[in-house]
């Protein structure tokens, strides 16, 4: 199954779980949730790994001791399915170079073209402790203080532009974004390619726009671009 197994790269906040939730919706495809109890299908993250590692160590009756060897246990126990992947993020990965290169993993990216919104989406969920929605708007509004969230909203910022960046360079990846997802005649042809069946959300939802739960939005989307462009200035210099 070389050939069949998959990684989705994503920076966050884009519809990714829910795309993975999809995915393992088909009897076919394994995700880690097949296995264990994974949040979000996320088999690396480093709040979970370990206890990841563990079990599958048990499951496969070796110790497992990396991130990278949970990665090929994984796909060993996975292997009598026609398809198994999981859900990652470009920080997870000391050497993302090296681990994009790989020919025996189809790597799909996911981003999001709304940057403010992708940033008020995190700074809502960090404030909150609430990351887990279905495309719906915070429950209740947020309102941008710069004198207590500019610094973390340009350090969010900051983590969303040089992952999109890294993902951009991944080679020969299936490039999708969180508006195209929202879209139901969302198609692409080599996802399509890749699982062998038209892949899409169930119920897609309208993308979700910070506007609609942060009360001075228009301060906050020009504060964000004003520092998108200082960043990049910075990081072309």
């Amino acid at each position: 199954m070389t050939d069949r197994r998959f990684c989705l790269l994503t920076v966050g906040r884009a519809g990714s779980t829910s795309l993975m939730n999809e995915l393992a919706t088909h009897p076919d495809i394994a995700v880690p949730s097949r296995n264990v109890p994974c949040v979000d299908h996320e088999l690396v993250h480093p709040r979970n790994v370990r206890r990841y590692m563990i079990q599958y160590s048990q499951l496969l009756g070796r110790s497992i001791a990396t991130p990278s060897e949970l990665i090929e246990a994984f796909f060993e126990l996975n292997q009598k399915f026609g398809y198994a992947g999981f859900k990652s993020m470009p920080d997870r990965h000391p050497d993302l170079s090296s681990f994009g290169s790989r020919t025996d993993i189809r790597f799909v990216t996911l981003t999001r073209r709304d940057i403010a919104s992708t940033v008020a989406s995190f700074l809502v969920a960090l404030r909150t402790g609430t990351w887990r929605r279905s495309g719906e708007a915070p429950p209740a509004s947020w309102r941008f203080v710069p004198s207590r969230d500019a610094g973390q909203a340009t350090g969010n910022l900051s983590y969303v532009l040089e992952s999109e960046e890294r993902l951009r360079r991944m080679p020969d990846a299936v490039r999708l974004t969180y508006e195209e997802l929202c879209d139901p005649r969302f198609r692409s042809a080599p996802l399509e390619d890749f699982f062998g069946r038209p892949v899409h959300l169930s119920n897609p939802r309208p993308p979700t726009s910070g506007e609609s739960y942060v009360e001075n939005w228009p301060e906050f989307r020009e504060f964000i671009e004003r520092s998108a462009r200082r960043l990049t200035n910075t990081a072309g210099a």
